[in-house]
């Protein structure tokens, strides 16, 4: 299991660099305007997308880190279950490809905030094909799409972080033919 102490120690690095990032000014409650800028002062960016615009690897292997609430693992390793009966049952062959290389790790230390790291590792990745999970339940599930999404929504503590890896070293050693 050394490639799980691996995946830890980089979804804990990549939610370091996640919490280092600067902190946003608190959002108002419903039905409050936001604060007004102090004058003289710029108003702060609007915070950044908490989610890659495309779920597409386009490289050798990808890795996708979830920063999940700790009372919600539960919920979150079930919707990742449906994910894989999802995948499984589908009669579309990128679907089918997905599933033989995509595999989800869950971080054994505590992460950021507390956080529970999960990762997805993908080796290798169908390349170009979206890994949406909101597509993966509707195709398989329609009726309950909406509620595993609201579910699987609700456990995160932060976003995601996803990186396509290219191989630069292998370090296995060369196979000797007899």
């Amino acid at each position: 299991m050394k490639i799980s102490a691996f995946l830890v120690a980089v979804a804990l690095a990549a939610g370091s660099l996640a919490a280092a990032r600067t902190q946003q000014p608190p959002t108002p409650a419903p039905g409050q305007p936001p604060a007004a800028p102090v004058a003289g002062q710029v108003p702060a960016a609007p915070p950044a997308p908490s989610v890659p615009a495309s779920r597409k690897f386009t490289s050798d292997a990808g890795v996708m880190f979830s920063a999940i609430k700790p009372d919600k693992t539960a919920d979150f390793e079930a919707v990742m279950a449906r994910v894989k009966e999802a995948l499984g049952k589908s009669q579309d062959p990128q679907r089918k490809q997905q599933a033989l290389s995509w595999r989800v790790f869950k971080g054994l230390e505590t992460g950021p905030g507390g956080a529970v790291i999960y990762v997805w590792l993908l080796d290798p990745p169908v390349k170009d094909v979206e890994y949406v999970i909101t597509d993966i339940l509707r195709e398989a599930f329609p009726n309950e799409a909406q509620d595993l999404w609201a579910k699987y929504t609700a456990c995160f503590l932060s976003g995601q972080t996803m990186l396509n890896l290219q191989q630069v070293v292998n370090m296995s050693p060369a196979i000797v033919p007899k």
